[in-house]
């Protein structure tokens, strides 16, 4: 399995965290893979684990279910034609500019940018080269795309190639970035080690081998503070706690490679070293708990 499809089939498990996200999410997949031939209209995806979340996506957002058909491996969606049309691309807001309030929240962008690589996205391995793309297959879909990822402090550019609109990241900081946001944070933390052993046997010193050992502990503790904090997310007592306690967990999940004073200067009101660490404590004490 390829290091995109590894991906794929990992983002394709994640469960929304709002109705809205749901739509997001399909939004950007139909965006990407509908095509219209003759006048049919089909969805279309060559990987099943994708198809999959396709026809979750729409039992969950049209309260229908929809099946696909495997041609040849290319699974699609034959969904009615006058549906489409009046319900689907309506309520999806495919066509035109519009597409704001389907992404009003960072979860629902966070969403909508997974659908995408679900749809059209791609990755290198870090082990050949730093590159993310995301064929985005038209102009407005390509710009409404670039938006989002401007929003989540994610700098893309566009190319025309071949008659289609891709959306490209280069630099791997950003990648992991991406990666994090879609849900896949062990992909990001495997990509940023990768990413840093290459440069350290590209540099190779007598620090390289502390370097590498506290960027892996750093990066295995943050992990494990990422995932305390999403058990939390899905309890009701999550929307109860203190505000300091829910600002600090949407610092990590957002921040996910920080030191703790590279999270301490984001506080708002500021905090040392020491109550940032306090703090995640604090919420992996009480996910232990659960």
């Amino acid at each position: 399995m390829s290091f995109t499809q590894n991906i794929k089939e990992n983002i394709s498990k994640i469960t929304n965290q709002c109705a809205l996200c749901d739509t997001s999410e399909l939004s950007a997949l139909c965006k990407l893979c509908t095509n219209n031939q003759g006048g049919e209209i089909f969805i279309v995806t060559e990987n099943e684990a994708v198809a999959e979340r396709i026809r979750n996506l729409f039992k969950k957002v049209f309260k229908t279910d929809i099946d696909y058909k495997n041609k040849n491996g290319n699974f699609r969606f034959y969904p009615d034609f006058d549906f489409f049309t009046e319900t689907i691309a309506d309520r999806l807001m495919l066509f035109g500019d519009g597409y704001e309030e389907i992404v009003t929240k960072e979860c629902c962008r966070a969403a909508y940018i997974r659908g995408s690589f679900l749809g059209g996205g791609s990755v290198s391995n870090p082990d050949s080269r730093y590159h993310m793309e995301f064929d985005a297959r038209y102009e407005v879909y390509a710009n409404q795309l670039l938006e989002i990822l401007k929003n989540c402090g994610i700098s893309a550019k566009v190319t025309y190639r071949k008659g289609r609109y891709i959306v490209y990241i280069k630099g791997y900081e950003q990648i992991a970035g991406v990666l994090g946001i879609i849900g896949d944070v062990s992909a990001a933390m495997d990509f940023y080690n990768t990413t840093i052993e290459k440069d350290l046997r590209n540099n190779a010193n007598r620090r390289a081998n502390c370097e590498i050992a506290n960027i892996d502990k750093i990066a295995k503790t943050a992990a494990a503070q990422i995932k305390a904090i999403r058990k939390l997310e899905k309890t009701p007592e999550f929307s109860s706690l203190p505000e300091s306690l829910k600002e600090m967990a949407r610092l990590r999940v957002e921040n996910p490679f920080d030191s703790l004073l590279e999270l301490s200067e984001k506080t708002n009101p500021h905090i040392g070293k020491s109550g940032v660490n306090h703090r995640l404590k604090k919420l992996a004490e009480m996910a232990e708990k659960l």
